[in-house]
């Protein structure tokens, strides 16, 4: 690279930009090139190419995790409605049971009956010829009685019969049977463990359970 921007002329020139050997206009300081070049602006710049799309998001997780929300969201409504299913057939069987408990012959309520004479109780149908009766020991024993069950399914009766006196129970058999089908009659076994009361004024029977 010649010293001199004006090579065909024999004085130098003053500092300032010159076009150098390669074409350049870089900085004459009046005795030689120094690196600073002239800044010419910028080259007509390349066609750039259209911006790219954006790669789409995949939303698989966020529709996975939306599913798992909508199943415990049904889950949890499935449980609620179960729940209040479930309670509300336990208040319907209590209050069912309240009322069999409360009707002539159910555990709250004994029903008074004559030695002898036929009674019902809850669907069960006792019948007449049944005897009050006093064993070997001296207790108290009820012999004779029978039931049908007129009740919608298969059952058993478990009963107690009290002797009262005023309301004191001077005496206490117990009665059962094995499961009895619709319609069907059978004995009730009856057993006594207390003494043939002196006196007594009425004779009841309630269901024990």
């Amino acid at each position: 690279m010649s010293d001199n921007p004006n090579p065909g002329n024999t004085g130098s020139p003053g500092p300032g930009y010159y076009r150098d050997p390669s074409g350049v206009m870089r900085w004459w300081d009046g005795a030689r090139w120094t690196d600073s070049v002239q800044n010419s602006g910028p080259s007509p710049s390349a066609p750039q190419p259209p911006p790219s799309r954006p790669p789409e998001k995949s939303h698989t997780l966020r529709n996975v995790l939306l599913a798992l929300i909508a199943v415990f969201v049904l889950a949890i409504g499935g449980c609620v409605a179960l729940l209040a299913f479930a309670g509300n057939e336990v208040n319907e069987a209590i209050e069912s049971a309240e009322v069999d408990d409360a009707a002539p012959g159910g555990p709250d309520n004994p029903l008074t009956i004559a030695e002898g004479q036929p009674f019902e109780v809850s669907g069960f149908q006792y019948a007449p010829g049944w005897s009050v009766t006093q064993d070997a020991l001296g207790d108290v024993q009820v012999e004779g009685l029978r039931v049908t069950n007129a009740r919608d399914e298969t059952d058993g009766a478990i009963v107690e019969i009290k002797f009262m006196n005023g309301n004191e129970v001077v005496a206490l058999v117990n009665c059962t049977t094995e499961q009895i089908q619709v319609g069907q009659t059978t004995s009730l076994n009856c057993v006594g463990a207390d003494d043939f009361p002196a006196t007594y004024d009425r004779i009841t029977i309630n269901d024990a359970f």
